[in-house]
């Protein structure tokens, strides 16, 4: 099945000459800067490819980061949650992570709690309740600067989880920019979904979005977690 949306458009982005001068243009103004010599999955040899936090982390930060990130979210296993896009860079003159989910129609953005199945295994159920714990601790060190966020497994859990996770990276000293980006005029999802023909449709959908968990505060906020920060961004770009 050929790829469509969000991820087709993510497609055409990794793969398209000078690739990180493209997300330096969106994100200079907030400090953020990548180059030919930073790591990001998806790439131009795997355009498809997700992965999860901590498999990045392995390979490019320290691996104790990478199993304590699990330790956190998962009472046991390692199914972390896959990333649009994972990329190593420089943020204020720190090596950082960039960390992009990315929406190409409004439906993508759910508002959807994580489900777990009546007849899930007693593993799975401590792994769900290991993730409330996990997203409420981001909740309650966030809420210092965002008074009514309220993050949660139970609402807007992908928005939530994303956080939660820059959340926590920022507090292990990895300074975090997480980019939501919308791709505009995703043509071959026009029929079936409202598309995003402006930044503005973008923005107000995604703004929307936040505020069913109070975090319509942390757009464009810098949150400094004691040993590093991290900031929340809403752009968009038009892939052709």
């Amino acid at each position: 099945m050929s790829e469509k949306g969000s991820k087709k458009a993510m497609s055409k982005l990794v793969k398209s000459i000078g690739f990180h001068n493209i997300i330096n243009v969106l994100l200079k103004k907030d400090g953020l800067s990548i180059t030919s010599n930073d790591i990001w999955i998806p790439n131009s040899v795997s355009p498809t490819k997700e992965v999860g936090l901590n498999v990045f982390l392995r390979s490019n930060f320290d691996v104790q980061v990478a199993n304590d990130s699990i330790k956190w979210w998962l009472y046991k296993g390692s199914a972390a949650p896959k990333w649009d896009l994972i990329s190593t860079c420089t943020i204020n003159g720190k090596r950082g992570i960039l960390l992009v989910e990315a929406k190409a129609h409004k439906g993508e953005l759910k508002n959807d709690k994580k489900n777990i199945k009546k007849e899930a295994t007693t593993d799975s159920k401590k792994n769900h309740e290991q993730i409330a714990l996990a997203i409420a601790e981001a909740n309650t060190h966030i809420k210092g600067d965002i008074a009514d966020i309220a993050l949660s497994r139970d609402s807007c859990y992908q928005f939530s989880n994303r956080v939660a996770h820059a959340w926590w990276l920022a507090n292990q000293g990895i300074p975090v920019v997480l980019l939501y980006l919308g791709f505009l005029n995703c043509e071959d999802m026009s029929d079936n979904y409202k598309t995003f023909k402006t930044d503005k449709e973008w923005e107000d959908c995604f703004t929307g979005h936040t505020e069913i968990v109070g975090a319509e505060g942390l757009v464009g906020k810098t949150i400094n977690c004691g040993k590093s920060t991290f900031t929340l961004i809403c752009d968009s770009i038009k892939i052709k």
